[in-house]
């Protein structure tokens, strides 16, 4: 079934090639498809052309855009709670890392629930508490962008320590604004 089909298109590829010779004969197509086909000299012309024909559609476009982070977490109003903050959201969201570091806690606590910590190469450490999901392992590093944990809860727990002391709130605003905007 699939020759017979092959040579319908080889007849029908022949017929279509005989046709347009026709016209451009009688100069009422001004192409010259046919003189191009049938000189043999130039195979690479041919070739050029029939690639050229073929990629048309696979041109690619160059497109720059500049390189965004996505916010840590969108959040309505802050509150200390503890050695941190509790943020608190209106849907669930991903978190994202915002530098290189290594996760070293995923786990359950007394006043946080289920836990995580990530430690930056910057040498801060970031712990954040209440999250609904972890997406990466204890242990696991984690690069600009990466998402580690899901907030499905109304309220998400944030302690950042840097230099050995824990950010006070305004800090906090200050750490989450600046490190992604």
């Amino acid at each position: 079934m699939l020759s017979k089909r092959k040579w319908v298109l080889a007849l029908l590829f022949v017929f279509v090639f005989f046709i347009v010779a026709y016209l451009e004969e009688n100069n009422t197509l001004s192409t010259n498809y046919t003189t191009t086909l049938l000189e043999p000299q130039k195979p690479t012309e041919v070739y050029k052309k029939v690639m050229a024909w073929v990629d048309q559609s696979d041109k690619k476009i160059k497109v720059s855009a500049p390189v965004t982070n996505p916010p840590l977490i969108e959040y309505k109003s802050i509150q200390p709670f503890g050695e941190g903050v509790i943020l608190a959201v209106e849907q669930s969201q991903d978190l994202y890392a915002s530098e290189n570091g290594l996760i070293i806690f995923t786990g359950y606590k007394k006043n946080t629930s289920k836990t995580m910590s990530v430690l930056y190469d910057t040498g801060e450490t970031a712990t954040f508490g209440f999250v609904a999901e972890f997406h990466q392992l204890p242990y696991t590093s984690v690069s600009p962008g990466d998402i580690f944990a899901t907030v499905e809860n109304e309220l998400l727990y944030i302690q950042v320590e840097k230099d050995g002391k824990n950010l006070e709130m305004s800090e906090l605003v200050d750490w989450l604004a600046a490190t992604y905007e």
